[in-house]
């Protein structure tokens, strides 16, 4: 495991959108597929919180392929489930986002109860009715709030580097998340810097989104859908890039591979 200067979380969102910028046809459409799986009605639900970290998995390994000089073909997104991978192991990935669910349920559900003094009707009316749930979760707005960006942060620990490590290394779940876990502590001024890039880009895209939303806004529904499906696609996309570049700078270990901007070129370049 190596620890990186924290500019190279910026060269890490650089490297990575030009990545993506180079192979967007192929990594656009695995990444749209993923999108129309988690929307099959009734089991859409199931293959986002049990299987994203699979799916994921294989966009990491279509973008690994990339890097080497192959390319992958649409079945990558499925390389999880050849049977060449621990499918248990990218499927303990989920248990982060799921502990996490967890507890803001249990939080809510646990403030809903005391507003109401565990009075049965008024939880189910409360239940089937936003405005008055709303209503009580008004005063505790900011613990949930930092409970969901605390949640959110040790979720990422566990996983950003974990993906890749399960997926291309074939670690277990768990020694992946653990080291996921050592990287992030190692690396968090540079996570911080790449938080920030992300941010700034993912605005720009927004606004341009917005742009195009109005220019198109005679055509219909259709239009913005489109566009939205699209965004989601990208975001996808990028995250499984933003993952590989990151693992490769911090974790990868293999004597041979593509080089992209490591940290000794940044200390040369400072």
């Amino acid at each position: 495991m190596r620890t990186v200067p924290a500019v190279q979380g910026v060269q890490w969102a650089i490297a990575a959108l030009r990545i993506l910028a180079r192979h967007f046809g192929l990594l656009i459409t695995l990444a749209l597929l993923l999108v129309l799986l988690t929307q099959i009605p009734l089991l859409g639900g199931l293959i986002s919180l049990l299987f994203l970290p699979a799916l994921l998995g294989g966009m990491v390994w279509a973008v690994h392929q990339i890097q080497n000089g192959r390319r992958p073909s649409l079945g990558a997104l499925f390389k999880a489930f050849d049977g060449t991978h621990s499918i248990s192991s990218l499927v303990a990935l989920c248990l982060p986002s799921l502990g996490m669910l967890l507890l803001l349920a249990f939080a809510v559900g646990g403030i809903v109860v005391a507003s109401v003094g565990g009075d049965p009707a008024k939880i189910q009316a409360m239940r089937q009715d936003p405005i008055m749930l709303l209503a009580a979760l008004r005063g505790h707005l900011l613990p949930l709030a930092i409970l969901v960006v605390l949640g959110s942060l040790l979720n990422s620990a566990l996983t950003f580097f974990a993906v890749p490590q399960v997926m291309l290394r074939n670690q277990t779940g768990w020694m992946g998340m653990r080291q996921s876990l050592a990287a992030a502590w190692s690396n968090w001024r540079a996570l911080l810097l790449l938080v920030g890039a992300v941010f700034g880009l993912f605005f720009a895209t927004v606004l341009a989104l917005q742009l195009l939303l109005i220019a198109g806004g005679s055509l219909g529904a259709w239009w913005r859908d489109l566009w939205l499906l699209l965004l989601v696609a990208t975001l996808y996309a990028y995250s499984a890039v933003l993952m590989y570049v990151a693992w490769h700078d911090v974790l990868d270990e293999s004597p041979t591979g593509p080089a992209l901007t490591t940290s000794s070129e940044i200390h040369a370049e400072m």
